[in-house]
């Protein structure tokens, strides 16, 4: 008996898949906001932090102690993030059935998708909110509390070292990161070379934001030398600001770098996958024609025996108890290969074998749709294929405990005929293929649109903000080094 939300695992696959892809949309959108969220309170805290040093000096001048310094810091941190967290949840419960809406019209939920306010999403995203400013404001204030009080007086640069030993650390760790995964490009495998691309460019992007403030300098110093030959004296400013005021160039560069470089790997990932995939199955299924349900729920027996030859899947959902004693519910296929079609002996997938705790000449016991269990031993534990399926047995041992399941579309190799019945139709397997990827397209499009939209949010809030903080009069210190400019312009040689 499956009561709550273990129903689902008795779903029909298609639902089943709306699901997946729904869940894939929002989990993306989450990591998303939650990291940049992240860097972007991070950085604010950090500069604003950095630009009261004058004001906390003063307040440690009167007699205000460190703790005093960072409990003051982190209270201001939690009412703002309190504030911001109640005015968020608000919205976000607005929004709700417009994101709602949104998965249906891409055809990434069920149809009988339902929205439910519900006060649990709210309290952890507050709670995430929360945490996340704690923490750096806990970070910022650590930092600023160890500063001694004349020494925040009299500092004339825009807030001491370039960057801090904790933000240098990570973005060093996330250069290393990304070093090596684009070394591992080089020996992965076909299915893993995209993905290790993908984690390069990210941690190198996450790298080059976080050392914004070291890198600024030397940049502005190589990029604008050439240039201090000419007569104009915008490169000699430009110079002289990006390498005295590092910090407050980086804060403003830093959600720039990030916004930019995630806009482009996400756009340049789908434009990969748009060629990637239809370059694929070209190689796959070139030449096979595949026989299809045609206004009915699905292919019967009688179109699998008009067409003896290719892959006839008969796919049905059960429950399958390992040895140790925990039942999961499988998808289980029932195939007429010869090598796998045996009764009472099954084929695994290498992940779900892990899954299931079970090993080859294991046995394991498996309860279909009519009530029976079965026992069934593991023939042979295979590398995932998505092709052969997870849990592969008999054909004829799957239907005579599910008359009613239907059929899988039946692949026909090159060269063999393809007979229709009633109720079928025969395509091209290319073309059908690139036809029903064309829906999960859609999805990916809309997917990488509203990250890009939500990653260049983020970084146009952070920039205007570090922005309207380097340039408040609060920010501007008593004492600035000015660059040099009383032999401007250059004495030329006579």
């Amino acid at each position: 008996m499956l009561t709550g939300a273990a129903r689902a695992a008795l779903q029909p696959r298609y639902l089943e898949h709306k699901r997946f892809l729904a869940d894939q949309l929002l989990a993306a959108v989450a990591a998303l906001a939650l990291f940049t969220t992240a860097f972007v309170v991070a950085a604010t805290l950090a500069l604003h932090t950095g630009l009261r040093r004058r004001d906390l000096g003063l307040l440690r001048l009167i007699g205000a102690g460190p703790g005093r310094i960072r409990r003051m810091l982190l209270g201001e941190a939690v009412a703002v993030a309190l504030l911001g967290s109640a005015a968020g949840g608000l919205l976000g419960l607005a929004a709700a059935p417009l994101l709602g809406r949104l998965l249906l019209d891409l055809d990434a939920a069920p149809p009988d998708l339902t929205i439910r306010d519900e006060a649990g999403a709210p309290l952890l995203a507050a709670a995430v909110g929360v945490a996340v400013s704690a923490l750096a404001a806990w970070a910022s204030g650590r930092t600023a509390a160890r500063v001694a009080p004349l020494d925040a007086l009299l500092e004339s640069r825009d807030g001491g070292r370039a960057t801090g030993r904790l933000r240098t650390g990570f973005g060093l760790a996330a250069l290393l990161a990304g070093a090596g995964a684009a070394v591992a490009t080089a020996t992965a495998t076909a299915d893993d070379r995209v993905a290790a691309a993908i984690t390069a460019t990210a941690a190198l992007i996450t790298a080059a934001a976080l050392l914004a403030p070291a890198l600024v300098g030397p940049l502005a110093r190589a990029v604008t030398g050439p240039l201090l030959r000419l007569r104009p004296a915008w490169p000699l400013l430009l110079r002289g600001e990006l390498t005295v005021s590092a910090r407050r160039a980086a804060a403003v560069a830093a959600p720039v770098i990030a916004a930019v470089g995630f806009a482009v790997l996400l756009s340049g990932t789908v434009q990969t996958m748009r060629a990637a995939y239809p370059a694929g199955q070209a190689l796959k299924l070139a030449g096979q024609r595949i026989v299809t349900n045609d206004g009915t729920p699905g292919t019967t027996d009688e179109a699998v025996a008009a067409n003896p030859v290719g892959k006839a899947a008969l796919p049905v959902r059960a429950f399958v108890r390992a040895a140790g004693g925990a039942t999961t519910a499988v998808d289980v296929l029932g195939s007429r290969d010869p090598g796998w079609d045996r009764p009472d002996r099954a084929v695994l997938g290498r992940s779900l074998a892990e899954r299931l705790g079970v090993t080859a000449g294991q046995q394991c016991a498996v309860r279909f749709a009519d009530g029976v269990t079965v026992p069934v031993r593991i023939a042979e534990v295979l590398p995932d294929d998505p092709a052969r399926g997870a849990f592969v047995m008999s054909r004829a041992q799957v239907r005579a405990h599910d008359p009613a399941a239907l059929n899988d579309d039946i692949f026909v190799p090159a060269g063999a005929p393809a007979t229709a019945v009633p109720g079928t139709a025969v395509h091209d397997a290319l073309r059908y293929a690139l036809d029903d990827y064309a829906t999960d397209a859609r999805l990916t499009d809309a997917l990488a649109a509203l990250l890009i939209a939500v990653a260049t949010g983020y970084g146009a809030l952070a920039a205007a903000n570090g922005a309207a903080a380097a340039t408040s009069p609060s920010s501007a210190p008593s004492a600035r080094p000015a660059a040099n400019c009383s032999a401007w312009p250059p004495a030329r040689a006579p």
